[in-house]
C-alpha cells in the first residue's frame, strides 16, 4: 500500500506499507520533487479573489459594469443587521396576530405603539413600497386565497396596446376578464373596442399559430396562450352579463352593440379559422373529436354561444308583435349598427329572420312617422345604410326603397348606388343614374374628393350590373370614372392625365361589337397581310433612301388598354393577367411576368379593380409586408404602364367585357373574353 504525504513545499513524502508482518515487510521512503506548475504561486498585498475586479490605487475597483458582482463588505453588514431585524418582524407579526384575534373575539384593545393595525385583507391601498401595486388580497381570505386586480382600465389598455408580447397581453386580458363585473358599461364598451383592434373584418378571428406539428401523420398547428385568454375573456363576458347582471345588456344598447360586433371580429361560430393555417386547406379541430383522444382539448367549446342566445331573445319581438325595451333605447344608427353586428356574426353572413323583422319592423315604424314631419340628410343615409344592410341580407326592403327613389330633396350617398349592385330592373337603375349624376354633380361643386372617390365606387359597382352595357360605359365616360380612379391611387397621377389625353384615339381603336370579336380580329389580319404584299411589290419598284434623319423628338408611346390592342394580344404567345392575391408577401411574380415581356412574345394585363385591391391593402393591411409589397407593385405598374408595356384594362372598358356582377371574380369574366384570342391566358 503506497501513501503519499506532503512534508513541505517543495518535498513529497512517498510512504509504502506492505502486507507482510513485522519490519522486514516495510520498504524504503523516498522522496520526489514537486514539478514547478504545482509549486504554490505568492501573492501581492492588494490580490482580490476572482468574482471581483482587479484593484487599481487610482480607480479602486474601478467601473464595475457586471451586475451580478458580490461586494463582500456589504454582505457582512447586511449580515450582521439581517439579527436584530428579523427579530423585530416577529415581534411585530405576533403583535398583530394577537391584536386580530382580540379584534375577533369581541376585545378591541388598543396597540401599544398607538397606531391601529388592520387586518391584512382590508388594505386595498397601494404603497409605493408595495409590491403587490394594482392588486390586493381577495376580501374574503383565508377561505379565498387570491389576488384581485383593482388596477384601472387605462393602464390595462396601455399595457394592452403599447406592450405586444404575448405574455403580457395575455395577462391584461386575464385581469380585465377578473373584472368585468365592477367595471362600468362606458368602461366596458372601451375595453371591447381596444381589445377587437388585432381582428380585421375578412381575417380569420383567434387564429394565433405559433408552429405546425409534423409527427403523427397530418401535420397540425399550435396555437399559443393568446387563443386561452380571449375565450377565457368571452367566458367571463358571459357569466358576468348573463347570469350575475343579466339586465345590463337590455338598459346599455351601446354595450350590447359592441359586445355582438368583437363577437363577429373573432369568429366565434367560426372556431374552425382559428386553427387553419390556409385557406386552401381548412382545419376541423374545432368540430371533430376522434374517439381515441385526437382533438380533446380544442373540440366544442361552444364559446360565447349563451351569449349571443341571451342577445337574440333581447331583441326578439314577443308573440304579440310588443317592441323589445332594448330596440326601443336603440337611435335609428344604432338600429343599423346592431342589424350589421348579427348579420357580421353568423358564417354566412344572414342574420336570424326572427332577429332581422325584429329589428326592420321597429325600423320601419320610425321611418314612418319620420316621413310626415320630412327627412333630413343625416336621416336619409341612416335609411341607405339600413337598406344596403338588408339587400347584403337578402332581404332587402322595397319599402324602404320606394322612400328613397321617391324623396329627391337630398343627393344620394354611396350607401345607396352600392345597394343597386344587385337589381337588375333596368327603371330602377335609369332611376339610380338620375341620382347618381346629381350626388356626383353636387361632390364637384362642393370640392368633396373623398366623397366623389366613394360615389365612384359604388357607382361602379352598380354600373358593372346594368344590363345596357353601353349606357353604363357612356355614363362612365362623361364623369370620367377612369381619370377619377386612377388619379386616387399612388403613383398613377401621370397615367391618369394620359390616359384623359389619348381617350379619343384609344375609343377609335375599340371594337363596336364585342360578340364577334374573333371574325373582326381575322378580317383585320387577312387586311394586314394583303397590305405587307402590296407594300413589299411597291418597295422593289424604288428604293427608299437608306440612311434617314433621326426626329429632333422621339414621339411617346401611347398607353396600351386592352380593348385597343386586340390585335396586339392576339399575336403574343402569351398573356398573363395580374391579381392582387399575388402581392400578399413579396412581388417575385410580378417581377418575372415584367422581365418577360421585353421579348414581345409575352404581355401582362392589369385592371382596373386590381389596383383599386392594391391601394387599398397598402392602406388599410394589418401586416407590414403586404403593405410594402403593394405599395412596391404600384409603383412598377405604374412605371410600365406609362412606359406601354403593360395593358392596362380602364373601368369603362371593363363594363364591355363584364357580364357575371359585380360579385364575380375578375379572372373569370376575363377569362372568357380573353378564350377569343390566339395563344394561351395564365393568371
Amino acid at each position: 500500500m503506497l501513501r503519499r504525504l506532503a512534508v513541505g513545499p517543495c518535498v513529497l513524502l512517498c510512504l509504502r506499507f506492505d502486507g507482510a508482518v513485522g519490519e522486514a515487510g516495510r520498504g524504503s521512503v523516498r522522496y520526489k520533487q514537486l514539478p514547478e506548475s504545482m509549486q504554490p504561486k505568492s501573492l501581492g498585498e492588494n490580490f482580490t479573489p476572482f468574482p471581483l475586479p482587479k484593484y487599481d490605487e487610482d480607480f479602486g475597483y474601478g467601473p464595475v459594469r457586471l451586475r451580478n458582482i458580490p461586494d463582500i463588505e456589504k454582505a457582512k453588514e447586511r449580515e450582521q443587521r439581517r439579527g436584530p431585524e428579523l427579530m423585530e418582524s416577529s415581534l411585530e407579526t405576533s403583535e398583530n396576530e394577537k391584536n386580530m384575534q382580540l379584534q375577533v373575539e369581541g376585545f378591541a384593545l388598543p396597540s401599544s405603539s398607538g397606531v391601529s393595525f388592520e387586518p391584512l385583507c382590508k388594505k386595498e391601498t397601494v404603497g409605493d413600497g408595495d409590491s403587490l401595486g394594482g392588486y390586493a388580497v381577495s376580501r374574503h381570505y383565508p377561505q379565498i386565497d387570491r389576488l384581485e386586480c383593482n388596477r384601472s382600465l387605462k393602464s390595462l389598455l396601455l399595457q394592452f396596446v403599447q406592450r405586444p408580447q404575448v405574455e403580457a397581453r395575455c395577462a391584461a386580458l386575464a385581469d380585465m376578464a377578473s373584472t368585468i363585473s365592477t367595471r362600468s358599461d362606458a368602461e366596458l364598451v372601451r375595453m371591447f373596442e381596444e381589445v377587437s383592434s388585432p381582428f380585421a373584418y375578412d381575417g380569420r378571428g383567434l387564429n394565433f399559430l405559433v408552429t405546425t406539428v409534423k409527427k403523427f401523420g397530418r401535420p397540425y398547428a399550435v396555437t399559443n396562450s393568446l387563443v386561452t385568454a380571449y375565450v377565457n375573456l368571452m367566458n367571463a363576458a358571459t357569466v358576468t352579463l348573463v347570469q350575475e347582471q343579466p339586465w345590463r345588456l337590455s338598459r346599455c344598447p351601446a354595450l350590447t352593440i359592441q359586445l355582438v360586433h368583437f363577437m363577429a371580429l373573432i369568429k366565434v361560430f367560426e372556431p374552425n379559422k382559428w386553427f387553419t393555417s390556409s385557406n386552401h386547406a381548412p382545419s376541423n379541430r374545432a368540430d371533430y373529436k376522434h374517439p381515441r383522444g385526437t382533438n380533446q382539448k380544442t373540440a366544442f367549446w361552444r364559446t360565447g354561444e349563451e351569449l349571443f342566445d341571451f342577445m337574440v331573445e333581447l331583441v326578439r319581438c314577443d308573440e304579440h308583435g310588443v317592441v323589445p325595451p332594448l330596440l326601443d333605447l336603440c337611435t335609428d344608427e344604432q338600429l343599423v349598427d346592431l342589424l350589421n353586428g348579427f348579420l357580421a356574426i353568423m358564417p354566412n353572413g344572414t342574420p336570424l329572420g326572427s332577429v332581422f323583422n325584429s329589428i326592420m319592423g321597429c325600423f320601419l315604424q320610425r321611418a314612418r312617422s319620420h316621413l310626415k314631419r320630412g327627412l333630413t340628410s343625416q336621416e336619409f343615409g341612416t335609411m341607405e345604410r339600413m337598406y344596403l344592410t338588408s339587400v347584403m341580407a337578402d332581404a332587402s326592403n322595397d319599402e324602404l326603397l320606394k322612400i328613397l327613389l321617391t324623396d329627391s330633396s337630398c343627393p344620394r350617398g354611396p350607401n345607396f348606388f352600392a345597394a343597386f349592385s344587385r337589381r337588375q330592373e333596368t327603371l330602377l337603375h335609369e332611376k339610380a343614374l338620375v341620382f347618381l349624376q346629381k350626388a356626383i354633380d353636387t361632390a364637384n361643386e362642393n370640392h368633396d374628393a373623398s366623397t366623389l372617390l366613394a360615389l365612384m365606387e359604388s357607382g361602379s359597382e352598380m354600373l358593372l350590373s346594368m344590363v345596357n352595357k353601353d349606357l353604363a360605359r357612356d355614363f362612365a365616360v362623361k364623369n370620367q370614372f377612369d381619370y377619377q380612379i386612377l388619379r386616387s391611387i399612388q403613383h398613377f397621377g401621370a397615367v391618369a392625365d394620359r390616359l384623359r389625353m389619348e381617350q379619343l384615339g384609344t375609343s377609335a381603336r375599340i371594337p363596336l361589337l364585342m360578340r364577334d370579336v374573333q371574325a373582326q380580329l381575322l378580317a383585320s389580319n387577312t387586311a394586314q397581310a394583303c397590305l405587307v404584299d402590296e407594300t413589299a411589290s411597291q418597295s422593289s419598284a424604288f428604293l427608299s433612301e437608306y440612311v434617314l434623319p433621326y426626329p429632333a423628338r422621339r414621339p411617346s408611346r401611347p398607353l396600351m388598354t386592352m380593348l385597343s390592342q386586340l390585335d396586339y394580344l392576339n399575336s403574343m404567345s402569351s398573356v398573363f393577367l395580374l391579381h392582387s392575391s399575388l402581392m400578399a408577401t413579396s412581388t417575385d411574380q410580378l417581377v418575372s411576368a415584367v422581365r418577360r415581356l421585353q421579348s414581345g412574345k409575352d404581355s401582362l394585363i392589369v385592371s382596373m379593380s386590381c389596383l383599386r385591391e392594391l391601394s387599398v391593402k397598402f392602406v388599410t393591411s394589418p401586416k407590414q409586408k403586404e403593405r410594402e409589397a403593394c405599395e412596391r407593385a404600384l409603383e412598377i405598374i405604374a412605371y410600365e404602364v406609362e412606359k406601354g408595356r403593360i395593358v392596362l384594362l380602364p373601368f369603362s372598358e371593363e363594363i364591355r367585357l363584364h357580364d357575371a356582377g359585380p360579385t364575380a371574380t375578375r379572372t373569370s369574366s376575363f377569362g372568357r373574353s380573353l378564350s377569343s384570342l390566339r395563344g394561351s391566358c395564365r393568371w
